[in-house]
């Protein structure tokens, strides 16, 4: 089974090697086919996916043949729709993308609640996703075709509401504060690959679909996208003052995956290059993030036993090394520099201010909130008198040091492929919108 592991982290290797070097280039790549296009961002994405994927089978120390095959199916799907080009194709893949994440939580979930969980999710983002499926039978009857790009160049003033509507398949996906319910419940009880691709990835389904829409929402009502900005950063806000109020370690990390989504709304509809950059910042930091987050939680409940912070104190006291690790993520998901997620934090205020003074002072407060309840995340778990409930005995295995370095080496080497490419990749991102907004409607 060694073996076998080790040649499937080659081929996905393989598979991220052409990807990650067409990073490198500053210039803007844009390949376009029928069915298919790949740019930058979505080319990004699907690095993440393939490198997320890869951790997972580093990390895992037993998977069977039914479970690999779960996580290689799930991995196509989430390639197929970041790379698709049409909008039936993506809702199609959109929705797939459920099925291997709902096994995971049936089959390998730690609860009896994990039937409850599944049809949380389920519940919320299918019928979430219904009005995204009749908008876009709408567009074909109205355009005569489900071309992404090409329905940039469609007047889509008479269907602005229809669109609005169609957000909150993306919005439960994502998900925002009050459509949020069924991501605490997923997250804990999912299992550790479950965990890591649900935050990693499938979250990133809900802003890449946002990004997509909002090139065709040029047009769209500046006050309703307002509103939902603001719910959206409020919402924030609340869930981070709900990661403070916690027991359970998955609980707090899946709630601070709401308050960092929060902001790639705002990012991504504030319609200026700032916004849009960091929002693809956030996305990619928060998924690399995030997932370490819940791999080094599910190391410290194979030494405790237990999620609660009441039975996981003083590891620090014969683990320094895991507690290193949980200081490393920590401090990163706080967007604390050198790291990706500063980057992403630092260039939405811009972006912010040019929105509302009032947006401006809500994410100021989500940053400190941020930095609160990372520091309170890794205190209750490193700091105090050493645990009755920790195991001794065991100790960190070396793919689990391994998966937790390869989580923390992209949030930082990536600044060494051009953030520069990435700010060229956006502006012209946004000069195309703003130059179609002006040529088809002024």
């Amino acid at each position: 089974m060694t073996t076998l592991m080790y040649i499937n982290v080659v081929m996905l290797l393989a598979m991220a090697t052409p990807v990650f070097f067409s990073l490198t280039y500053s210039t803007f790549t844009y390949v376009e086919d029928l069915l298919v296009s790949f740019n930058d961002i979505n080319m990004l994405l699907c690095f993440l996916t393939v490198s997320i994927i890869m951790l997972i089978v580093i990390v895992t120390s037993f998977m069977s043949s039914y479970y690999f095959f779960l996580h290689m199916s799930l991995c196509l799907v989430l390639l197929s729709c970041f790379s698709t080009n049409t909008l039936l194709s993506f809702y199609i893949l959109f929705e797939i993308s459920l099925v291997p994440i709902l096994l995971m939580i049936i089959t390998w979930g730690y609860q009896p609640e994990r039937l409850q969980a599944g049809l949380y999710m389920i519940m919320y983002t299918v019928l979430g996703s219904m009005p995204l499926l009749v908008v876009i039978l709408h567009i074909y009857i109205n355009t005569n075709t489900m071309n992404i790009y090409w329905l940039m160049l469609f007047n889509m003033m008479n269907m602005n509401s229809p669109l609005m509507l169609s957000l909150l398949a993306f919005l439960m996906k994502l998900p925002v504060y009050v459509f949020h319910l069924w991501l605490p419940k997923a997250h804990v009880e999912a299992p550790l690959g479950g965990s890591m691709i649900l935050a990693a990835v499938l979250l990133k389904l809900g802003g890449y679909g946002l990004y997509l829409m909002n090139t065709i929402l040029i047009s769209a009502n500046s006050v309703s996208l307002m509103c939902l900005i603001s719910v959206c950063m409020w919402g924030g806000l609340l869930a981070s003052v709900l990661c403070l109020l916690q027991s359970d370690i998955k609980a707090m990390i899946a709630y601070s995956s709401i308050v960092h989504m929060s902001v790639v709304v705002m990012g991504l509809f504030s319609n200026t290059s700032w916004g849009l950059l960091s929002a693809i910042i956030t996305m990619l930091a928060h998924g690399w993030t995030s997932s370490g987050l819940f791999m080094i939680a599910f190391v410290t409940y194979g030494l405790v036993g237990s999620r609660s912070f009441n039975y996981s104190k003083g590891m620090l006291n014969i683990m320094p090394l895991l507690s290193l690790s949980w200081f490393s993520l920590c401090i990163v998901n706080m967007s604390v520099p050198p790291s990706i997620n500063f980057v992403g934090e630092l260039m939405v205020v811009p972006a912010s201010l040019l929105l509302s003074t009032g947006l401006l002072l809500v994410l100021i407060s989500i940053m400190f909130s941020s930095v609160g309840y990372n520091m309170l995340l890794y205190s209750k778990i490193n700091h105090g008198p050493t645990s009755n409930y920790l195991y001794q005995s065991k100790s960190v295995t070396m793919n689990s040091l391994l998966g937790i370095s390869g989580h923390l080496l992209p949030l930082i080497m990536v600044l060494n492929l051009r953030i520069a490419g990435f700010y060229t990749v956006c502006c012209m991102n946004s000069k195309i919108i703003f130059d179609l907004q002006n040529q088809c409607f002024t």
